[in-house]
Order: C-alpha cells, then sequence, then structure tokens
C-alpha cells in the first residue's frame, strides 16, 4: 500500500506552466496523487489534473490558451482602461470577461461546469477582501477539517467562478464580486495551498513553487509593479506552506515572469529540467509514500 498524496501547484502566471512539466517527469516515475489544490494559473493546471486529463491534453490546453491571449492582445496595454482606474470606477486594468470565456470554453469539452463534476479532491484558492479570509473552494467540503472561522469553505458553485477569482489577479484583472464577497487572486494569502490539502488527511503533500529570488530593479509598467507585489505579498505565506510540505520542487529562471507571455514552452521544457535535475532525491521522496506494516 502507499501513503495518500497530494500535489499543491503556486500561481505564477507564465511561471506556473513549470509545473506541467514538473508533473510530466512526476507521472513518468510513476507518481499518482490522491488530491490537487491550486491558486490563481495553477488552480487551472490543478483542475484539469483533478479531473484525471492526461498530461499531454493539460499542456495543449494551457498553451492554447496563452496563444489566444497573445493572438488576442489581451493584456496590451491598448486594452488597459487607465483613466477609469484612476477616477476608481473599475477595480483593474483588464476586463476579464474574455479570459474566463476562453477559460469555460477549454473546460467545456472535458464536460465540467460545476466544481463538484471534476473527478479527485480538488482546492481552488481565492481571497476575500471584505473578511480578509481565504477562500476554499471544493469539490469535497466534507473532508475539510479546517476551523472554518479561519477560512470560508464553498462547494456549491461553478467551476468558472471558482477560477476565475482565484485568477483575480490584483490592479490587473477586476476583482469579482461574488455572495457578498470581494474576491481576488489566492496567492494574496496563499500561493502555495499545502494547508488545504493536510487539513483533507492526505497524508503527503507534494508542492511546486516558482520562486526567483530576482531582485527588483524597478518598472514604471503596471504588470510588472503587480508581480512585484504578488510576490512580496506572497512570500510569507509561501514559507508558511512550504513548511507544512513533504516534499518541495522549485522552479525559476530571471527570463521567465508572470507575464512572460509566448515563454510558456519555455516554462514547461523548464519545469522537466529541473525535475531531472533533482531526480534522485524526488525519487527518495517517492520511497517515503509506501506505506510498511510490522
Amino acid at each position: 500500500m502507499r501513503k495518500k498524496c497530494g500535489l499543491a501547484l503556486s500561481g505564477g502566471g507564465i511561471k506556473a506552466f513549470s509545473q506541467v512539466g514538473v508533473v510530466r517527469f512526476l507521472k513518468e516515475n510513476g507518481f499518482k496523487f490522491d488530491g490537487f489544490s491550486g491558486t490563481s494559473m495553477g488552480s487551472i493546471i490543478a483542475t484539469l489534473l483533478a479531473h484525471d486529463i492526461p498530461i499531454n491534453q493539460v499542456e495543449n490546453s494551457i498553451l492554447k490558451i496563452e496563444k489566444i491571449i497573445i493572438d488576442e492582445k489581451l493584456l496590451d496595454a491598448s486594452n488597459a482602461q487607465v483613466f477609469p482606474l484612476i477616477t476608481r470606477s473599475i477595480t483593474g486594468l483588464i476586463d476579464p470577461s474574455r479570459f474566463v470565456r476562453i477559460i469555460e470554453e477549454e473546460f467545456e469539452q472535458y464536460n465540467i461546469k460545476y466544481i463538484k463534476d471534476v473527478k479527485f479532491p480538488l482546492v481552488i484558492t481565492s481571497v476575500d477582501l471584505i473578511s480578509g479570509k481565504i477562500v476554499y473552494f471544493t469539490n469535497r467540503k466534507e473532508l475539510i477539517k479546517s476551523p472554518y472561522k479561519y477560512f470560508i469553505i464553498m462547494d456549491d458553485v461553478l467551476l468558472i467562478d471558482a477560477i476565475r477569482a482565484s485568477c483575480s489577479f490584483p490592479m490587473v484583472f477586476a476583482t469579482m464580486n461574488f455572495r457578498d464577497m470581494q474576491l481576488v487572486d489566492g496567492g494574496v494569502l496563499m500561493n502555495v495551498p499545502v494547508a488545504p490539502l493536510k487539513s483533507m488527511g492526505l497524508e503527503k503533500v507534494l508542492s511546486i513553487s516558482m520562486d526567483s529570488f530576482n531582485e527588483y530593479q524597478g518598472s514604471s509598467k503596471v504588470t510588472e509593479i503587480g508581480g512585484r507585489i504578488i510576490d512580496l505579498m506572497a512570500n510569507q505565506s509561501t514559507n508558511a506552506m512550504l513548511s507544512l510540505s513533504d516534499y518541495n520542487i522549485n522552479v525559476f529562471d530571471k527570463k521567465i515572469g508572470i507575464f512572460s507571455f509566448g515563454q510558456g514552452k519555455n516554462a514547461i521544457n523548464l519545469g522537466y529540467q529541473v525535475s531531472q535535475i533533482e531526480k534522485k532525491s524526488i525519487l527518495e521522496f517517492k520511497k517515503t509514500l509506501n506505506k510498511f506494516f510490522f
């Protein structure tokens, strides 16, 4: 027998694509996961994996999403509503409606509408600005043992609503108003969602992070400033989550940032390469998943 193991995927925009390369390596080496969690871009990848989508299709899906965003110039400056943001009539530079539709269309082919439709246990994180609490969107609410006073736990939601909330990157995408909450990117308080999987009773959790440790030289670009803010906010929570993780794989390259659209395939390859370098220790961790009875 083996111990139940969860996989926690971080947010990080294009950097998060590297997690697909890591998972490809893990699957090639016999890893099986019993539960998944994801934040922001990691929530999209985690959902596909939790629905048992083959890794080749997962890769195709996220590269397709990246291509549409590039082709339609969704994050170009021409699409940013600068003046309304200054006058505080909107909550982000980019209207997320087209992004949401792109994601929704991708999941429609897998017949996933509600989060409860996903096959394996899944938690998607977001943050409610009003209460200041972390929100867990999940298809296995009954498994979560965390005190409810610290979290908001919801299972009766459309999958796209959970992903839209988790991907609401501060200042860039407008915040999401949902059931008396104002939701933003889960990375604000929990970018590496290890805790929800531990709370579900999974005995081991493997996490993937993209901490770059890059020095910030200053910028006038809103996307780069937003990325830096998220990095700073995520640092403390990331350290706390990694202390709960049983094994963490960190993937980074200073040339690949949150908004490095066009670098998706390179990020995936980087994840696989880093995993190959760490192969010995990864396989040592795999041995700890075996249960021994005396």
